[in-house]
């Protein structure tokens, strides 16, 4: 899984093909070394890059400058492959939350990765790390009360100030987003309302991908509306197709008496 997803090309194919990118400094037109599902290194070239969280069979490995060529023509990589860098991973977030002072507790849900606190001079901030997302609540501060890192998260996401961001199809860098959010909590800044309107969307397909299923959706209810043309008697009644189910004149089925 990675949240940044570059679409790649190789020399013999006009297709592009998703990977898995854990790196922040790729830009359109370099060559960098994929490794595929099967375990191959390729050379490929970066057509463009989006925020999407996907999980992918292939993932790039490192630049094609960062790599040598051994006598037998194969490729090296660096001692750290693949290589990480910028914010771009769930851990690299979460070690630079902690650098800021920020502390780690106990998830009790199993939906969350971990969660981050922090108190500042009027309020608990928590950040919640999700597979496919980041979650802010702030909380008034009780007189006294101190965070204990790896106690666990005796709160509820119904209290204060909340907000659920997706990482999916975000405009931005979110963990660099939340990560402005913390210092700007940290420092007792009050207007926080930029950090509270959701980011992202929580359906991770492309634009082109949501075209496809419509499509298949389309036609799969055509062919049922064939089926039903052919199995009713006309009378807009429900047709029978057989062991249970049944069809609707709109090509909705049906399973009655199950």
């Amino acid at each position: 899984m990675s949240y940044i997803v570059a679409f790649v090309s190789f020399p013999e194919s006009n297709m592009e093909y998703p990977v898995e990118c854990f790196r922040a400094d790729i830009y359109v037109g370099e060559q960098v070394i994929i490794r595929r599902g099967d375990g191959i290194l390729r050379v490929g070239t970066i057509n463009h890059a989006k925020f999407l969280n996907w999980d992918c069979k292939a993932r790039i490995e490192c630049k094609l400058q960062e790599s040598s060529v051994d006598s037998g023509g194969n490729f090296i990589l660096p001692k750290t492959s693949p290589v990480v860098k910028g914010i771009t991973t769930t851990n690299s977030f979460r070690k630079e939350l902690e650098i800021n002072g920020w502390i780690p507790l106990k998830p009790k849900q199993r939906m969350y990765k971990s969660i981050m606190a922090y108190a500042n001079t009027k309020y608990i901030g928590y950040i919640f790390c999700r597979k496919n997302g980041v979650d802010i609540q702030i909380l008034p501060k009780q007189t006294n009360e101190v965070i204990q890192p790896y106690t666990p998260y005796e709160h509820s996401l119904s209290e204060g100030r909340v907000v659920r961001h997706s990482l999916a199809h975000t405009t931005f860098n979110l963990y660099e987003g939340v990560l402005r959010f913390s210092t700007s909590f940290s420092d007792n800044d009050e207007n926080l309302d930029c950090f509270f309107k959701p980011q992202g969307d929580s359906d991770k397909r492309t634009k082109k991908l949501r075209q496809e299923n419509e499509k298949k959706i389309k036609s799969s209810s055509s062919d049922l509306l064939d089926i039903y043309s052919v199995c009713s008697s006309g009378d807009g009644e429900l047709a029978y197709l057989g062991d249970g189910i049944w069809v609707s004149p709109n090509g909705d089925f049906h399973d009655i008496g199950r």
